[in-house]
């Protein structure tokens, strides 16, 4: 078995080398036959000189489309502005028609009358299809390279970190506010006896749903934190590389590194608050929890009613989870 299907996969890749990479080939050295035609003055070969000629002008905007779909989406060329964008990829199939095009010509020795205008066509064609990819290889993997940054950059990224901070502070704070009204509540509830029955339902009720909303709020702020903290990390990293990099002068290198070491700290800082913040909201959820308790064990009936309630809500709510991560 699998023998056969070595075999098969050996029979897709020539199907394919030889009807879609060995008909681009042909096209993209067209300029290469072309002028070798002309350079050799071979008479027989002149009435496929238009040929020829057609296939060069269609060799540009094919070279174009290649470069295209070589780059990835989001990388320095697909992902600048349409004219850059653009102008770039123009320039990068000008290169790989001029590498596979001086190939060719080099690769083809000069005719003689009574010559065929191409001999060992198969190896002509497939090397020169080789020679392609491998230049649109090269291409892409310079296109992934990570674009130099700029202390532009960093000094934004280092204000942006900054007024999140400020944000997650602000959260902190909130949250260490509700938690210490939920703990003193619930130390007032535990002391009361269980046998008194005139605990008010609908405030406690109230503090309730206020203090699982603050958590909530509080947890998407510090996700989103999260999310902004990953992009940062990569942010620091090259900005700390970023001055050995530069060959200018030493004032813009001092510029990059004084940047650098301000978003460094600004990222830290974040980054201790966010952890902080998450685990005064894993203490406000666990409160939370035993205030809903105790509401449903000191608030008679309609406490238990509204636990009951609460808890199948919260089961409904788990199962629409679960229902759209199978999706």
């Amino acid at each position: 078995m699998s023998r056969n299907k070595s075999g098969c996969g050996g029979c897709g890749l020539a199907i394919f080398a030889v009807f879609f990479l060995l008909p681009l080939a042909i096209v993209l050295i067209a300029p290469a036959m072309a002028a070798r035609i002309h350079v050799d003055g071979v008479p027989e070969h002149q009435p496929f000189l238009r040929e020829w000629l057609w296939g060069a002008a269609v060799s540009v905007p094919l070279s174009v489309l290649l470069v295209r779909f070589a780059l990835k989406r989001d990388g320095r060329v697909r992902g600048a502005p349409p004219l850059k964008r653009w102008s770039g990829l123009l320039g990068r199939g000008l290169v790989l028609l001029a590498a596979v095009n001086v190939f060719a010509f080099l690769w083809k020795a000069p005719s003689a009358a009574g010559e065929y205008a191409v001999d060992d066509t198969l190896p002509f064609f497939g090397t020169a299809a080789l020679v392609g990819v491998g230049v649109l290889v090269l291409m892409s993997l310079w296109d992934r390279r990570a674009r130099r940054v700029t202390v532009q950059e960093v000094r934004e990224a280092a204000v942006q970190a900054d007024r999140a901070l400020k944000r997650v502070r602000a959260e902190n704070a909130k949250v260490r506010r509700q938690a210490e009204q939920v703990q003193a509540r619930l130390v007032e509830l535990q002391a009361r006896t269980p046998a008194r029955s005139d605990v008010e339902f609908h405030s406690l009720r109230v503090f309730h749903r206020e203090s699982y909303q603050c958590a909530d709020t509080a947890h998407d702020a510090y996700r989103s934190a999260q999310t902004s903290l990953h992009t940062m990390a990569f942010l620091v990293r090259r900005a700390h590389s970023a001055p050995l990099r530069l060959t200018v002068s030493r004032r813009a290198r001092a510029e990059m590194r004084e940047a650098a070491a301000h978003l460094a700290r600004s990222h830290g800082e974040l980054r201790t608050q966010v952890d902080h913040g998450l685990g005064m909201v894993r203490d406000l959820n666990a409160n939370t929890s035993e205030l809903k308790h105790q509401i449903r064990d000191n608030c008679g009936a309609q406490g238990r009613r509204w636990f009951e309630e609460l808890e199948d809500r919260i089961e409904q709510a788990r199962e629409e989870r679960r229902a759209s991560r199978t999706r």
